[in-house]
C-alpha cells in the first residue's frame, strides 16, 4: 500500500462513511431505532418544547434525504414516540426512553470509533475534512 501521504483523501472518506454508517444503522436497530429515526429523536432531545416539522426536515434532511425524515417522523409518531400537535413535533415520555436506548448506542460506539485515537487527532481529521470541502468548492455544515 503507498504512503498515506499519497493515498486518495476521497477514497478513505467515502470508506470510512459506508463503515460508521452501517454500524452505527446495525446498532441502532438492535434497540428498534433507524438512523433517521435516531435523529430525529436527538433533535427532540434539544428542545423539549418541540421543534417545527418543515424546520426539522430542513435541518436533519441533508443526513440522508429529506424523504427519509418525513418516514421517520411518520414512524416515531406510529410508534407513539412523537405526537404532532399542529406543525410542531413533541416527544413523548415513550420516545424519551426510546432515545435514551439510543443514545447509549451512540455512545458506545463513539467509544469504539474512537480507540486508539486521541481527540487532537479526532479534531484534526474533522479540520482536515472541513478545509477538503472548502477547497473543492463543496459546502456543508453540521449542527
Amino acid at each position: 500500500m503507498q504512503p498515506p501521504a499519497q493515498q486518495p483523501i476521497g477514497f478513505w472518506t467515502v470508506r470510512a462513511g459506508e463503515a460508521i454508517r452501517a454500524r452505527t444503522r446495525g446498532a441502532l436497530l438492535e434497540v428498534g431505532v433507524s438512523q433517521p429515526e435516531w435523529w430525529l429523536l436527538h433533535q427532540l432531545s434539544l428542545r423539549p418544547d418541540g421543534i417545527d416539522r418543515a424546520e426539522t426536515i430542513e435541518k436533519i434532511g441533508h443526513n440522508d434525504t429529506p424523504d427519509a425524515i418525513v418516514d421517520a417522523i411518520d414512524s416515531a409518531v406510529a410508534q407513539g414516540w412523537v405526537r404532532e400537535v399542529g406543525s410542531t413535533l413533541v416527544c413523548t415520555e415513550s420516545g424519551l426512553e426510546q432515545f435514551e436506548r439510543a443514545f447509549q448506542v451512540q455512545r458506545d460506539l463513539q467509544a469504539e470509533r474512537m480507540q486508539g485515537i486521541s481527540d487532537a487527532d479526532f479534531a484534526t481529521t474533522i479540520q482536515v475534512l472541513q478545509r477538503t470541502i472548502d477547497n473543492v468548492g463543496g459546502a456543508a455544515w453540521h449542527w
